[in-house]
């Protein structure tokens, strides 16, 4: 059975490129992975993920434009989160299509074999 895709307006559609724009990354992609450990400051950032701190603090700016992750002041330092749920659900999505992926090309050696 085809399924049909919802009938998108020109301003809907423009979103969702900015959005697959926003996730289209590596280093973006590194520093929400690294935020689903939890909350973080720029420095634990450039830690958990190794880039440095001028890129980490671009790259969040880019998130944060496009709300995928929020910012608190706390005291003297700001923490970044995760701002959207639909971050875990798109990892969710996208690395479950991977491990297909792999699995595929794993039975397919294996039948080659």
């Amino acid at each position: 059975m085809k399924k049909t895709a919802p009938r998108l307006a020109p301003w809907q559609i423009a979103g969702i490129a900015r959005l697959f724009g926003a996730l289209a990354e590596v280093s973006r992609i590194r520093l929400l992975q690294a935020l689903m450990a939890g909350p973080a400051t720029v420095g634990e950032l450039v830690h958990r993920t190794g880039l440095q701190q001028a890129n980490t603090s671009r790259h969040l700016s880019g998130l944060l434009a496009a709300r995928l992750v929020e910012r608190q002041r706390k005291g003297k330092f700001v923490m970044y989160s995760i701002g959207d749920p639909l971050v875990y659900r798109l990892c969710a999505l996208v690395c479950g299509k991977l491990d297909r992926e792999v699995q595929k090309a794993a039975s397919n050696l294996r039948k080659a074999i």
